[in-house]
């Protein structure tokens, strides 16, 4: 099943557990966006251990109010999450991201790539 909205272009689950979520290039990331996302997140994986390799579109921005959202969904469903690779294409965009992972207690490791094959081999660990 591949899902889509306003935000993501793509969203399914690829080989060895991993859903797969590909954000649309130039996109501003609100609230109402981001609980959409995560519903269809968790209707595409339900309660079940798996990793995400999440792929940023280009210049694509997140609003304050969306951060703070997926935070405490990150918090929330971590305890689902094997591992998280998040592959960016800007220095802004990792500042971004890591500046958010910092206030999630996370219980799965993440890492940031700019090669989607390398977050690949990565999450193949896990």
């Amino acid at each position: 099943m591949n899902i889509q909205n306003d935000i993501v272009d793509s969203m399914q689950m690829i080989e060895n557990s991993t859903v797969e979520v590909i954000f649309k290039s130039d996109a501003v990331i609100g609230l109402d966006q981001i609980k959409h996302t995560f519903n269809q997140l968790h209707q595409l994986t339900g309660d079940k251990p798996h990793k995400k390799l999440i792929i940023t579109g280009r210049r694509t921005e997140i609003t304050k109010d969306a951060r703070l959202f997926g935070m405490e969904e990150a918090k929330r469903i971590g305890e689902y999450v094997k591992a998280e690779a998040i592959v960016v294409h800007s220095l802004y965009q990792k500042m971004v991201i890591n500046f958010y992972r910092r206030f999630i207690d996370s219980k799965y490791p993440t890492r940031f790539f700019t090669d989607v094959d390398k977050a690949k081999e990565w999450l193949a660990n896990y």
